[in-house]
Order: C-alpha cells, then sequence, then structure tokens
C-alpha cells in the first residue's frame, strides 16, 4: 500500500507543477477523458477545459497530511490539504484516480475551502 500511496502522490505533485499543468501531453497523460473538477472557487471543469492553450494554468501550492483509501483494484481515492504559498489558504482536497492500461490517470477532483 506504501508504494500506491507513493505513486499517487507523485502523479497528485505532478499536476500541481506549472511544468506539467501547461503541457497538453503530460495533461493528456494524467487527466482522464472522464474527468471532472469542482473547484474550491465554485466552477466546475472537464478535461477539454484544461487542454487549451494555457493548460490548467499556473498554481502555487504545496501538499499537506496526504493520504489514500483503494476503493477497488484499479481505483483509489486521495485525500489531502493543499497550501496556497502566496496567500496562505488552505484547501480540504480529493481526487479519485482510475488505472486503465496500467496508467494512473485522475477522473474526479474536488477542493473545498478549509477553515
Amino acid at each position: 500500500m506504501n508504494e500506491l500511496k507513493q505513486k499517487i502522490l507523485f502523479h497528485e505533485k505532478e499536476l500541481l507543477n506549472n511544468e506539467i499543468r501547461t503541457s497538453l501531453e503530460d495533461l493528456d497523460r494524467l487527466i482522464h477523458e472522464d474527468f471532472l473538477e469542482f473547484g474550491k472557487s465554485g466552477g466546475t471543469w472537464r478535461k477539454e477545459d484544461l487542454m487549451g492553450e494555457e493548460g490548467a494554468g499556473h498554481i502555487d501550492v504545496t501538499v499537506e497530511g496526504f493520504d489514500i483509501r483503494v476503493l477497488t483494484s484499479d481505483t483509489v481515492q486521495a485525500i489531502y490539504q493543499s497550501k496556497n504559498n502566496q496567500t496562505n489558504e488552505k484547501a480540504n482536497r480529493c481526487s479519485i484516480w482510475k488505472k486503465e492500461k496500467d496508467q494512473w490517470q485522475m477522473i474526479f477532483h474536488q477542493g473545498t475551502v478549509a477553515r
């Protein structure tokens, strides 16, 4: 389980890396075709919304308190808190990762402002 947790954490951090977030090739590799996100801002995004010229955009956040729950043999839920390094704002985060063809892809993500 520790190996799987490290793998999912690695992919979560990839999606927080601005170089990855602006690479359509990397986003295509990491984001599932049926991706849905409910952002902490209240917005909703699909994969096609992230595949434009700026990709998923620039952010400056770190991951805190990361853990996973195995839902099925090919589906994992990641749970953590993010900290915006510019505003110090924290958000509770939840992602669902699905493994298809030996590749983990994020199929769902939600962020909620932490109080």
